[in-house]
């Protein structure tokens, strides 16, 4: 684990000392125009430190593959986290997850037009997920995938999409996809989220909470979906309620139940500034009781008195972005927040809320670093407060938790992000004090 962590830190140096850091270089000046008929002379290939892979275009390869409908990505993903402070106990771990990718158009690859594929596969290895906070929220989302601990390899994502057009000239669709999905990766949104392994660790950051009992990490689903101008504005998907992140799912498909989720999204534009307006919901037949596991979260128990499951577990959520700094499309840094509810029979998290800043390009010599700092409270079904086995825990009821977290994300060259990272957490057992998670992630796109 050291050696990898030294490794790690003298590359960083090495790039740090020997090229022009990413992103603190101006835009070059435009050549002036030639008043000469000859063509412009074809732009070279990006050095090894400009480059958007570490592995670069394998000597046009990957750009002939793209252009013919075939798209390649892969990552390595390191992180080193620990309780300096607080919490049950104190201690640190490092974990990480490689993850690749394969996206397919088969209108270029075969003439199948409004056809596409998207295959993922990934490899978790290190350490369990960092325990000894005290606290119900996972401190590393990437860790949890597709398992919390040891070395595990799983293909996270295999889906066909169609779309169908309604009227081309104003870019609107209707897509149907179907297949096996990573919800977490699904959850991209340019102000937070990033799976973990590009803005917030900490999974009350990345999607809303309350969702977590109806929607699993990894499942099969199939989703119907309205678009415009590259924007889903209505979807509404049908998914199995058992997470498959292990297995495929598929002897046993919808064997539990079936979980309905739809949702709505409303663009907008304040003071000239984009923003987005998220309704949606979840609703599965599946029978829960509160205490039942989960791998999202880590849930206090066992429960004094037993519990009969019960089903129709839901949940209701709402989340918003606006844009207070936008140069273009996906560049510039603004504000966002989630509000979620959920059933307090079958739901371990009943009430959740965040609001944080986050975004890219706060310092204008380094366009391309990401940041966030964020705040969040979660706070438990009133059913599994009352029948927690207090005794053996040795304290007094559980509580809300408060979250605060914030993370530096910089682009040392494109292909190699270097993040720190510092989470303040109120935690659930009261028996545990604040806990301080300070962490580092170092990310290198292949």
């Amino acid at each position: 684990m050291r050696a990898t962590v030294v490794v790690s830190t003298v590359l960083v140096v090495v790039l740090a000392q020997t090229t022009v850091i990413y992103g603190q270089q101006p835009p070059s000046s435009p050549a002036p125009a030639s008043s000469g008929a000859a063509k412009p002379a074809q732009e070279p290939n990006p050095d090894f430190f400009h480059r958007d892979e570490l592995t670069g275009d394998w000597n046009g390869t990957r750009t002939k593959w793209k252009d013919k409908g075939i798209v390649v990505d892969g990552s390595l993903s390191q992180f080193y986290q620990g309780v300096a402070s607080g919490g049950t106990e104190t201690g640190s771990v490092y974990n990480g997850t490689a993850q690749g990718g394969l996206e397919f158009d088969f209108g270029k690859l075969a003439g199948w037009q409004y056809w596409s594929a998207e295959l993922e596969v990934n490899l978790r290895f290190g350490g369990p997920l960092l325990g000894g906070t005290g606290s119900i929220n996972p401190v590393n989302a990437a860790a949890l995938i597709p398992a919390s601990e040891g070395t595990e390899f799983s293909v996270t994502a295999a889906n066909l999409t169609r779309l169908f057009p309604v009227n081309l000239d104003e870019g609107k669709f209707v897509a149907l996809s179907f297949g096996r999905y990573n919800v977490v990766d699904l959850l991209d949104e340019d102000l937070f989220a990033g799976a973990g392994v590009e803005r917030f660790f900490n999974i009350a950051q990345i999607g809303p909470l309350t969702v977590l009992r109806q929607v699993p990490l990894v499942t099969n689903a199939i989703s119907l979906a309205y678009i415009r101008g590259g924007e889903p504005i209505v979807t509404f998907s049908v998914m199995d309620p058992n997470d498959h992140s292990l297995d495929s799912g598929l002897s046993d498909l919808f064997e539990d139940g079936v979980t309905f989720y739809p949702s709505i999204n409303v663009p907008t534009t304040y003071f000239g500034k984009t923003g987005k307006h998220t309704f949606g919901g979840a609703i599965t037949t599946k029978a829960f009781t509160p205490f039942d596991a989960i791998r999202q979260v880590i849930i206090p128990g066992p429960p004094l008195h037993p519990i009969t499951p019960q089903s129709g577990s839901w949940s209701v959520m709402y989340v918003f972005r606006q844009y207070i700094v936008e140069r273009a499309e996906g560049d510039g840094w603004g504000l966002f927040s989630q509000t979620s509810f959920a059933d307090q029979a079958t739901s371990p998290v009943t009430a959740f809320f965040d609001v944080g800043l986050g975004g890219n390009g706060v310092f204008s010599t380094r366009p391309h670093d990401e940041f966030g700092i964020a705040y969040a409270y979660t706070d438990l079904s009133q059913d599994l407060k009352d029948n927690l086995d207090l005794l053996t825990r040795g304290g007094p009821p559980v509580r809300a938790e408060h979250q605060l977290e914030m993370f530096y994300n910089a682009h040392i060259v494109p292909w190699l992000q270097l993040t720190g990272d510092l989470q303040i957490i109120r935690p659930t057992l009261t028996a545990a004090d604040t806990a301080i998670v300070p962490g580092v992630r170092l990310r290198i796109v292949f």
